[in-house]
């Protein structure tokens, strides 16, 4: 077993070691612990994510033999929207400066990269290749989240997964891809992994049944009460004096805070 199969398998954080990260060990782990599943659910497979910025999210992929092609969309704003209420900046964000990062960890002639938005100027048809996996982790609004989602489902294979990062920023979002599973009469499961990962099987592409997935599963706590508590300042402020005043008037006018 050569270095990459065993730090794979015990989705060893050294093959983010190289690049700068935006997410989290939790995070890193739940989204090799997707990969790895996918791996061993295809001999070959292709990779796509949404929003790649400094490429930190690339670097297990580009490692993989088992991993034909990658495909990178990022629109290279200096500057984007946020559904926290933040406009966030990313400084010195461009393909250029992410591919010479790269280049660090592996040769990158497996990558395409094409700079622009799913929202009309990336067409599904610039992806010339099926695609088993796919990360979204671009603008973090949920317009965005779920116009993202859609190009996924057109690109992707017969059975696959997508994968959001931040699920409790764009939570609307996924709700929303979700609703629009169900009417279109699409064959999914979802469900979220620490710390902020949400990840959607579609059709049969059963990646919970991998170990490394299903323990995941089996604490699912961890997603649920860090998902919970990453939101928490809302309820702080909710609960400041004046709202808290308002809420107990509106409850005794409406006398919905008595129980018989």
């Amino acid at each position: 077993m050569n270095n990459f199969e065993q730090e794979i398998e015990n989705l060893d954080l050294r093959l983010f070691e190289k690049i700068e990260s935006q997410s989290d060990d939790d995070d890193k782990q739940s989204l090799l612990a997707c990969q790895f599943a996918v791996r061993n659910l295809r001999p070959k497979y292709n990779y796509l994510e949404i929003g790649s910025y400094l490429g930190g999210s690339i670097q297990p992929y580009l490692l993989d033999e088992k991993c034909a092609r990658v495909f990178s969309i990022d629109k290279r704003p200096p500057s984007q929207p946020d559904e926290r209420g933040a406009t966030y900046s990313y400084l010195n964000n461009s393909t250029a400066r992410m591919l010479e990062n790269l280049k660090r960890v592996a040769p990158v002639d497996k990558i395409t990269t094409i700079d622009g938005d799913t929202r009309g100027e990336v067409k599904p048809e610039q992806i010339d290749e099926k695609i088993q996996l796919c990360f979204i982790d671009g603008e973090h609004t949920d317009g965005a989240a779920f116009s993202d989602f859609k190009f996924c489902l057109d690109v992707l294979d017969a059975s696959g997964a997508i994968v959001f990062h931040d699920a409790p920023t764009v939570y609307n979002g996924i709700a929303e891809c979700i609703a629009h599973l169900e009417k279109k009469g699409i064959k999914f499961r979802a469900y979220s992994l620490p710390a902020v990962v949400f990840a959607v099987e579609i059709g049969d592409f059963p990646l919970h049944e991998s170990q490394p997935i299903l323990e995941r599963l089996l604490n699912n706590h961890r997603s649920y009460i860090y998902s919970l508590q990453y939101n928490d300042y809302y309820r702080r402020f909710a609960n400041r004096k004046p709202f808290r005043l308002y809420r107990s008037i509106a409850a005794k006018l409406k006398g919905i805070n008595k129980f018989d």
